[in-house]
């Protein structure tokens, strides 16, 4: 699929300047709060069952807006509590550059992966000679990603507030708990390539998993 690298100037001003702080409210995207009940997302306010297509107990709406494009949202749940909002659409160039500009107004952008690898930019940015060398790096992996049909585009809330990282790990101990992230995907080929946003609060989710690991179990 042919498609224009926007990310670059947008992940040297998110590295190298700062952004605003994490907003305090827990909400994963607009109204939709972390944690919410299924039980809010009824079918009388247009939500429908889509767990078999997503993989995971799911709730879908189609028809919401951002960034002046209509999506279809998906509402992830962990015993029957929300954790992850989707928004789904088409591939379109300019979707693609409004995406990334929109995000990255509060979010900075700390990685791209492409499936197979991660490309950790905080690193980057504290090894690079310059900024030519960062630049050249950044470039050329964000390039082949998408010459390859998948990349996706890691931000985190707030990022470039938190000082003292040299690494998406340090940053994310860093970082508090109710910190929230935003992944950009992009996949697929031709009329199936598709842009994907993913909000999430990464910590809390891995707080929970720890808590649930640390409760006694009975004997067996």
């Amino acid at each position: 699929m042919s498609k224009k690298v926007h990310a670059l100037v947008l992940s040297l001003a998110s590295i190298f300047a700062g952004m605003q702080s994490a907003a305090a409210a827990d909400n994963l995207f607009k109204s939709y709060a972390y944690d919410s009940p299924i039980s809010s997302y009824t079918e009388a306010a247009g939500f429908y069952d889509c767990s078999a297509d997503v993989g995971a107990t799911a709730r879908c709406i189609d028809d919401v807006n951002f960034i002046d494009q209509n999506f279809t949202a998906g509402l992830v749940f962990s015993g029957d509590k929300l954790i992850m909002v989707s928004l789904f659409a088409p591939y379109d160039r300019d979707l693609y550059g409004r995406a990334i500009g929109a995000l990255a107004k509060s979010f900075g952008l700390v990685a791209l992966t492409d499936g197979k690898s991660m490309l950790d930019l905080i690193d980057l940015a504290a090894k690079a000679k310059n900024r030519d060398e960062y630049t050249a790096k950044l470039t050329n992996y964000e390039s082949v990603a998408l010459n390859a049909n998948e990349l996706t585009y890691s931000f985190i809330e707030g990022a470039a507030s938190i000082k003292g990282a040299s690494s998406v790990p340090g940053l994310m101990k860093l970082a508090p708990a109710n910190i929230r992230g935003a992944d950009l995907i992009v996949s697929g080929e031709g009329e199936e390539s598709i842009i994907m946003i993913k909000f999430s609060f990464p910590k809390l989710d891995e707080n929970k998993l720890i808590q649930q690991a640390q409760k006694p179990v009975e004997s067996f």
